[in-house]
């Protein structure tokens, strides 16, 4: 980042003007040279436990009860890719005083949405440490480990596993495999594939619950939620609140149902939120209009790729944009770079268009998921009530698959290799989500 200041003549004001150099390729943001180099130091004021059995509350460097289980590394490293060049120039604007323009060049944060396509991978680096929340899906840890090397990244302090779906860890196995997090932080049990990989390199791991608190680097950072498992690893997603320059940015997973109207009541309590990262790719059954005016965010970051589950929901898009949010996504704005300064300025980078999202999949302000009929004022489920002529109010059939997490409409595509009828309120008893595709009745 280069900066550069024209005084005025009465030299009480300057415009700040914020050059971000985006890479190449994968898209991520070249760095000052200030901010190169390994990173050191495991992340502060918290105490290590197992995977294995009790969660940690609250971590703290004086607490006895949560044990640590520490394994020696016995693989080195794969190469890593080498960073590309710089290739496109993004320009972010600030008016400031001639006294804040120093505090202004050295970034709090500098957060980088990372583009992996359907899936998540969000880079945070305070100083010289540096974390990352979930890895995206498999073959996405070359963009992954490109964007940490333009970043001077030689080794992770941290990982944040928000769940064990694949579109969040798929490309996190190689990444640990490469970068050797020194602590990693999940919500319950650990995939065996990335459980060994964790033990491979040595990470100590560590189950978070709601209320923990943790430091990214030199940034106060909490853990709204889980408060226990559920067993629905979207809802049961570790969401991590994390303050950089005097705001808020919230991190979400999958996160949804009861678990994400619990994380709005506690952001509710606080000042807005500068940036929400959009839980579940945009889907059209998180980010609810009441979750909105609890949080209260002034941006909001979707990460996505091409799919076929609706995402993200036109219906989502409308809501976060009623709430007064500006909306980008991965998928048209490439990945994204946000630097924050110490006195809370935020500068935005784009390794493709700047323009912001507008509208999501689906017919209407309004939309469902899939395009269907669908009420105004952001409500997913209303007007989905067709199938069968059943009304979403009574009982109708809906269909499951055998290895599937979410319940369908007859004839969804989803449906195709096995289908057993099921009534709806089993369906849901049992933990299965609707289908975003095929917007079966709730």
């Amino acid at each position: 980042m280069e900066l550069k200041s024209k005084s005025r003549a009465s030299g009480a004001r300057s415009l700040l003007v914020l050059v971000v150099l985006l890479a190449g390729g994968c898209g991520a943001a070249a760095t000052p040279a200030a901010q190169s180099g390994a990173n050191s130091g495991a992340p502060g004021g918290g105490s290590a436990a197992s995977v294995a059995g009790q969660p940690v509350v609250a971590p703290s460097s004086t607490s006895s009860s949560a044990p640590t289980h520490t394994v020696t590394p016995k693989a080195t490293r794969s190469a890593r890719p080498a960073p590309k060049k710089a290739a496109a120039v993004v320009i972010a604007v600030a008016q400031t005083s001639t006294a804040a323009t120093a505090q202004a060049g050295a970034a709090a944060a500098r957060i980088v949405y990372v583009d992996v396509g359907q899936g998540d991978a969000e880079i945070v680096k305070s100083g010289s440490w540096t974390g990352l929340i979930d890895g995206g899906p498999s073959g996405a840890a070359y963009a992954v480990e490109s964007a940490l090397g333009r970043l001077g990244v030689k080794r992770l302090d941290a990982v944040v596993a928000t769940h064990m779906h694949a579109d969040h860890i798929g490309g996190l196995i190689s990444v640990v495999y490469d970068l050797r997090p020194r602590r990693a932080y999940v919500a319950g049990p650990v995939k065996s594939t990335l459980a060994a990989a964790f033990t491979r390199a040595g990470t100590v791991v560590q189950q978070v619950r709601r209320g923990a608190s943790l430091r990214f680097g030199a940034l106060p950072a909490k853990v709204l939620s889980p408060a226990g498992i559920s067993g629905d690893p979207n809802s049961d997603s570790v969401v991590i609140l994390l303050q950089a320059g005097g705001k808020r940015f919230l991190f979400t997973g999958d996160v949804t149902g009861p678990n994400e109207a619990a994380v709005g009541v506690e952001l509710a309590r606080g000042p807005p939120l500068a940036v929400l990262k959009v839980a579940h790719h945009g889907s059209a059954y998180s980010t609810t209009a009441a979750f909105l005016a609890q949080a209260r965010p002034r941006f909001a970051v979707i990460e996505v790729g091409h799919n076929s589950y609706g995402h993200p929901s036109a219906a989502t898009v409308a809501r976060l944009r009623a709430a007064g949010a500006r909306v980008y996504d991965t998928l048209k704005n490439g990945t994204i770079t946000l630097s924050v300064s110490a006195s809370g300025t935020l500068a935005w980078g784009f390794s493709r268009s700047s323009a912001p999202v507008t509208s999501g999949v689906g017919s209407g302000s309004g939309g469902s998921a899939s395009g269907g009929a669908s009420s105004g004022g952001g409500s997913a489920s209303a007007g989905a009530a067709v199938a069968g002529g059943a009304s979403s109010g009574g009982n109708p059939m809906v269909y499951i698959t055998a290895t599937g997490e979410c319940y369908h409409r007859s004839g969804c595509r989803y449906l195709s290799t096995s289908r057993s009828a099921i009534k709806l309120k089993d369906a849901k008893a049992g933990g299965y989500r609707p289908c975003g595709v095929c917007d079966p009745p709730q």
